[in-house]
């Protein structure tokens, strides 16, 4: 909760915005039914959309002081690097997207384990056929075929 006895919107939107941007925290329905919503765009200032979230109650139009709400709820700790969430359908457009990201990252690793696998299976038939020739080779007296030479890594110096 964060609240002020105030009208400034540096004092208010202001600092909401700033959390918003800069912490894993969203703003949600204050619960208050006097006030007006938080102003989310005035002149030349611009704060996030939630903040219309906030309640804002002024003097002259609600008959007491003037003083600013507005009600966050964190939803991660550490570094920020996704922008603050506002509803539950953006937070469930959000999750949508990692899991489609991290489906499409799976079958990737997926498809590459199945590669690795299959070249590792084409090397063993491969293996196995020059045994089986090799021995039907020695069995039948012809001279077995030689094996390729494996050529020298690279990056070594020669003598």
């Amino acid at each position: 909760m964060y609240s002020t006895c105030s009208v400034s919107m540096e004092e208010n939107e202001g600092v909401v915005n700033y959390a918003l941007n800069n912490r894993y925290v969203k703003l949600v329905e204050t619960g208050l039914e006097v006030g007006d919503p938080g102003i989310c765009k005035q002149r030349e200032k611009r704060f996030h959309p939630s903040t219309k979230l906030c309640k804002r109650v002024y003097p002259h139009t609600h008959n007491m002081d003037g003083f600013f709400v507005a009600k966050f709820r964190k939803f991660a700790d550490g570094v920020k690097s996704v922008e603050s969430v506002t509803t539950k359908h953006e937070e469930q457009e959000i999750r949508a997207v990692k899991r489609d990201k991290k489906r499409k990252e799976n079958q990737k690793k997926k498809e590459k384990r199945t590669k690795k696998k299959a070249k590792k299976e084409l090397i063993a038939d491969k293996i196995k056929e020059e045994k089986k020739a090799h021995k039907e080779a020695v069995k039948s007296g012809e001279k077995p075929a030689e094996k390729k030479k494996s050529k020298k890594p690279k990056g070594r110096l020669e003598d």
